[in-house]
């Protein structure tokens, strides 16, 4: 996978620490599909060395741009949000594999805790343009840190949930998925392990089995599958690569049931 230098188009502050990033698409990124990441280098010098990797949060085929949602909280970070219209940014991508999902299938309840929101808009707007039916529940810590709703289609169903109660209802984004056991024909996921883990559970106690898929995100040094810094176990304690067998697994794979 060869290194690309793109240039930023956009890159702003559209809510509390998080910046949207929008860059000039490549060939390769034409070619990428939901749930697929690119590792984003903030510099050319050795200081950081390493890449960090970034969802892709969404592709427009019509002006020729993706873009990438991202917090601010580190050095790497910090530097690419400097970044300003007109430079250029060093990305590898697209890596990992795409959301999979039943084609036949026509109600998909998405999950988002916290930046999780990154890769299932492009995957919500994907299935709208196929006419499936979608709900996207929303977690934050406060309104503060949520996700600009208006940034959304109109067609998808939002319910947002925040820690403090600030927005929406106060609670976890966890305790809605019950309201739509008898609904969801698939379940998708992103957010931190701890949701995956209670979400887990809650869609177990479903009287008929749901699909559910869950796109992880851990720090790694190459995205290739070379350096391991990104292995997670699964239920039979054996290793998988988020970079090259992910980001999403199947919920039932990771955790027992």
């Amino acid at each position: 996978m060869n290194s690309e230098s793109l240039e930023i188009i956009e890159n702003s502050n559209i809510y509390g620490n998080t910046f949207l990033l929008t860059m000039k698409q490549s060939d390769s990124i034409s070619k990428s599909s939901p749930g697929q990441f690119v590792m984003v280098f903030p510099s050319d010098k050795f200081e950081p060395l390493l890449g960090r990797p970034m969802s892709i949060h969404r592709v427009n085929p019509n002006k020729k741009t993706f873009s990438i949602l991202y917090h601010v909280i580190g050095q790497g970070t910090l530097l690419i949000s400097k970044m300003q219209k007109g430079d250029y940014i060093k990305i590898i991508g697209p890596l990992g594999n795409p959301i999979p999902y039943n084609r036949k299938a026509d109600n998909f309840l998405l999950i988002a805790g916290g930046i999780g929101i990154a890769p299932l808009v492009w995957f919500a707007d994907q299935l709208i343009s196929a006419k499936k039916n979608v709900v996207l529940l929303i977690g934050a810590r406060d309104k503060n840190n949520l996700f600009p709703l208006k940034k959304l289609q109109k067609e998808i169903e939002v319910q947002v949930m925040t820690d403090d109660g600030s927005e929406g209802i106060k609670g976890f984004v966890t305790d809605k998925i019950t309201s739509y056991e008898n609904w969801a024909d698939e379940i998708c996921l992103c957010g931190p392990e701890v949701m995956f883990e209670s979400a887990n559970k809650i869609i177990n106690s479903f009287a008929s089995q749901v699909p559910a898929y869950a796109l992880f995100e851990k720090e790694m040094a190459c995205g290739l599958g070379i350096c391991y810094g990104c292995a997670i176990k699964d239920n039979n304690n054996k290793s998988r690569l988020v970079c090259t067998k992910g980001p999403t697994f199947n919920l039932s794979e990771i955790y027992n049931n």
